[in-house]
């Protein structure tokens, strides 16, 4: 099969399909459970604060990734060669590897990706990735958008970031001047209004699928860093990346619209989260019916954590029904200030303080 074909998939999930009433439930509870409560719920997997012996009889070790793989992984996100010399960054630390029993095709990457790479990633997706004009987000439909200039000598644009939070010329115009879509200012955008963004072949939220042909390749650094964890178990060809605040959340739903059957990695930066996964408790349960039994798992997810969805696993309901404040990590507290970096930063310092940036990437065409 080919991205010329797409009428065939390697598997028949209703893109429209309703979730089991039990998950919603669930996710509803946690939508409004309080923050402190959290520490006491005892049915969250929180690897932070170790397992429950239940817990341990369901979520076990399955293997490492190793020390020497994270750092070269870290190295060819960078563009490093394996001899170049790395001092001044810290080995990182191995990462155990956890499946559940209960979801096959499930893995847990507690820690994955070290601190220093996680604020390469960040600058990556949010000052390159976001002004490419290629790159969907959630406000293209609605708004003319002031991409940055990309100066003489640079392959990339300039930052968004770059630009003052409420400066005159870098608004953002609604498309329709007799909508009720009001101008934003760039403070308005970054903060408030920027929900998703799309890398490599761009998802389409409308209809719900991937166009046959893409004038946005993956970025290939990013494409590295994947598959060297990952050891090329996929080809990284799309990313959706969703940006949270701590009231925001992401209903049930499946991704279901790729026509390959690989699995999806997906990577945590800044605050916490809680993230459910459901899967039918009874295997030849009605899919139409939405009052079958799951077998549910709620897990809290922090930057650096990568969730692997592959196997059974890779077509389950799940969901993101929490982000919980003041949980972002000291190392990017003050992102994009991080390390030096251009003057204009400064004014953005601390943007990621109350934030979570989540990117699954996957391959959207069989091979």
């Amino acid at each position: 099969m080919t991205m010329d074909d797409p009428t065939k998939k390697e598997h028949a999930h209703d893109t429209h399909a309703m979730p089991p009433q039990v998950l919603c439930n669930e996710y509803k509870k946690y939508q409004k459970i309080d923050d402190a409560a959290l520490a006491t719920d005892m049915n969250i997997v929180d690897f932070n604060r170790g397992l429950t012996e239940e817990q341990k009889e369901r979520i076990i070790p399955a293997g490492t990734i190793s020390s020497a793989v994270i750092g070269a992984a870290q190295k060819a996100f960078l563009g490093q060669k394996n001899d170049e010399d790395s001092s001044t960054v810290s080995a990182p630390k191995e990462c155990t590897i956890y499946e559940h029993k209960d979801f096959a095709g499930l893995r847990l990457f507690p820690s994955l990706l070290p601190p220093e790479c996680q604020v390469i990633f960040l600058d990556k997706l949010l000052h390159r990735e976001l002004s490419n004009p290629l790159h969907i987000t959630n406000i293209h439909q609605d708004y003319e958008i002031p991409f940055p200039p990309t100066q003489e000598g640079n392959e990339d644009p300039d930052s968004f970031f770059k630009y003052p939070q409420s400066g005159k010329n870098q608004m953002f115009m609604p498309r329709n001047p007799h909508s009720i879509d009001k101008p934003l200012n760039m403070a308005q955008f970054l903060q408030k209004k920027l929900r998703w963004l799309t890398i490599g072949n761009q998802y389409n939220w409308n209809t719900r699928s991937y166009p046959t042909t893409s004038p946005t390749p993956f970025p290939a650094d990013i494409a590295r860093l994947v598959t060297t964890l990952f050891t090329s178990s996929f080809n990284p060809e799309s990313g959706v990346v969703l940006l949270y605040s701590t009231k925001d959340y992401m209903p049930v739903h499946r991704d279901v619209s790729e026509e390959c059957q690989r699995g999806l990695a997906s990577f945590s930066l800044g605050c916490d989260g809680l993230f459910i996964i459901a899967r039918d408790r009874h295997p030849n349960a009605d899919p139409d019916d939405e009052d079958r039994e799951q077998e549910m798992v709620t897990i809290r997810v922090r930057s650096g954590d990568v969730v692997q969805m592959d196997g059974e696993t890779r077509w389950s309901w799940h969901a993101m029904p929490k982000v919980i404040a003041g949980t972002c990590p000291e190392w990017l507290d003050e992102w994009p200030k991080v390390g030096g970096g251009p003057k204009e930063y400064e004014k953005w310092r601390g943007f990621m303080r109350g934030k979570r940036l989540n990117i699954s990437c996957r391959q959207v065409w069989a091979d």
